[in-house]
């Protein structure tokens, strides 16, 4: 690969140049770099390369000319993607170094003062890039980062290649926790499962760590990366037992035609596999089977609209989440449980950690709780707890309803 850089302060290099892998990769001609000084393109005796700008305005503006000549006379050899280092350019992201590490030639023109003549932009660079949104005083760091992140993607710049492939990004999270000797060290010491030399239990803990820390530190980066994702397979469990009463205890609740309606049409809607309903009494049972036979009836498909009936196919009367889960496992190898709560519980997952920590095979049973909501026994049961929706005051108590439609689109909508 080839780089030319055009700067108007070439010698801000020299050291960048000479040092550590990039050096080493120059030295086998696995890259070249040429740095030229924008001032020797000018056609003006005082070697000047801004002006003020149309308009009036604060601050200089550099010129089309040495820029455009600069980047003619680099391209009269071979053809090279052109690249302008600019605060209002598009992000500059590991997936675009991997593309440009696949280019034969990059020139990369470092911007000045309060910009290029838009000229430039239009008719001799190919696109903008930016390190982030905060202004530098040039573009000369910039184009260094873009070297930097490109060159190590070069077959044989990094010693060890295969430890590109778990850095952050990579997999569209940041990297998890890494540690050395000593395993102790003033009493802060290292995870066990980093010390059990069971490969499959590290490599499930460094994934989970790597969720929970793109979670805290980049939770857009984590959302995007979840949304890659395939939706895993799910079923929906309104729970009325054991569920919470006023005091915090557990009871029993009633079943509410309306919300088994209605938690039938969300679930299908959002593609789940079953809509559960947990009840242990038998004749709050025979009431969902009564639905159902009701909704079955070719007169009723025919006056109201079939897609319903076809919904309320998803109900299933079991009387506790333990037949639930053993059903789920005709369909699935693996079945594990999500619990819905109002309340803040020590850690839960929002729903874009929750669907990146999903494994796809996996079957899990998202559970809403009538009353006052899944009783506690069954929360702590459960594999994993979502953070619960919060609206603008104080004011906490969603109906079921609302709620099943909130959390089911968070987590399977498009």
């Amino acid at each position: 690969m080839r780089i030319d850089v055009l700067s108007i302060f070439p010698g801000l290099f020299d050291s960048f140049l000479g040092e550590s892998l990039l050096a080493k990769a120059l030295e086998k001609n696995i890259l070249s770099i040429g740095v030229h000084d924008l001032r020797a393109y000018t056609d003006n005796k005082h070697k000047k390369v801004d002006d003020a700008p149309f308009g009036g305005g604060a601050g200089m503006v550099m010129g089309v000319q040495p820029i455009a000549d600069a980047i003619d006379a680099l391209k009269k050899d071979s053809p090279a993607k052109t690249i302008l280092l600019s605060p209002r350019g598009a992000p500059f992201t590991q997936a675009k170094a991997r593309e440009l590490a696949n280019e034969q030639r990059l020139i990369l023109v470092c911007g000045r003062y309060e910009g290029v003549d838009e000229r430039v932009v239009e008719h001799w660079v190919d696109e903008e890039l930016s390190l982030g949104d905060f202004v530098l005083n040039g573009g000369e760091v910039a184009a260094m980062a873009v070297i930097e992140a490109v060159f190590r993607l070069l077959p044989g710049a990094v010693g060890c290649e295969g430890s590109l492939e778990h850095e952050s990004f990579e997999r569209g999270l940041l990297e998890y926790p890494q540690y050395t000797r000593p395993e102790n060290f003033r009493g802060h010491t290292v995870p066990e499962e980093l010390l059990s030399g069971h490969h499959a239990n590290i490599e499930k803990w460094r994934y989970a760590e790597a969720v929970k820390k793109t979670q805290k530190m980049r939770p857009g980066l984590l959302e995007q990366f979840a949304a890659q994702r395939p939706r895993p397979r799910f079923s929906v469990a309104l729970v009325h037992h054991p569920v919470a009463n006023k005091e915090g205890g557990e009871m029993t609740s009633s079943i509410t035609t309306l919300d088994v309606h209605d938690l039938a049409r969300t679930g299908k809607t959002y593609g789940a596999q079953r809509a559960y309903i947990v009840t242990p009494v038998e004749d709050q049972a025979l009431l969902t089977d009564r639905m159902k036979k009701h909704w079955r009836e070719e007169d009723v498909a025919k006056r109201m609209d079939s897609r319903r009936a076809e919904a309320i196919e998803l109900l299933k009367t079991v009387p506790s989440v333990e037949i639930a889960v053993a059903d789920a496992k005709r369909r699935s190898k693996k079945v594990k449980l999500l619990a819905t709560t109002a309340s803040r519980f020590p850690g839960a997952v929002s729903p874009g950690q929750w669907r990146a920590m999903a494994v796809e095979g996996e079957e899990w049973i998202v559970m809403f709780g009538t009353a006052y909501g899944l009783g506690k026994s069954l929360v702590e049961r459960a594999d994993a707890v979502l953070t619960p929706i919060e609206g603008a005051g104080e004011f906490n108590h969603l109906p079921v309803r609302g709620a099943s439609a909130i959390i089911l689109d968070r987590l399977f909508g498009r």
